[in-house]
């Protein structure tokens, strides 16, 4: 059966999901487990990976009107930065803030800050990048 939403129409398939193109993947990594593909002449069209069955058959449905999808495909806002781990870690927050630049938040970090990773060995946070197709440390240190 269909099941419509703002004049569309969410179409339901014998699919894991319910729902025509889009399959759940229980195993996959992060928060959004549903994947979204459409044959299209003959191919296979990745379209994205949704936190719900339901998001990726809205975007099918309004990308099948020509309608707008940039709200479903839009990234999540950071998440609120951390608690500085001492009165060195408020200070560089700080410090931040008066140099005008903004610490960048990861929900995927144990740190919560991105490419930041509290290493429990040395006790010390390391900062890693990822350049010419590897990750590269910069270096250990006392706060995140």
């Amino acid at each position: 059966s269909n099941s419509g939403y703002k004049g569309l129409t969410l179409t339901a398939s014998s699919s894991n999901s319910g729902y025509k193109g889009v399959t759940f993947y229980p195993k996959e990594r992060g928060s959004k487990k549903y994947k979204l593909e459409v044959k299209t002449r003959g191919k296979t069209a990745f379209l994205g990976c949704f936190a719900t069955a339901e998001q990726a058959a809205l975007f099918y449905a309004r990308r099948e009107a020509g309608r707008d999808t940039s709200d479903l495909t839009a990234p999540p806002p950071p998440p609120p930065p951390p608690e500085p781990s001492s009165a060195a870690g408020a200070e560089a927050v700080r410090q931040a803030e008066r140099e005008g630049l903004t610490l960048v938040t990861s929900s995927n970090s144990n740190s919560g800050y991105r490419g930041v990773t509290f290493k429990q060995g040395s006790k010390k946070y390391e900062l890693t990048v990822r350049f010419g197709g590897r990750q590269n440390s910069l270096g250990r240190f006392a706060t995140a």
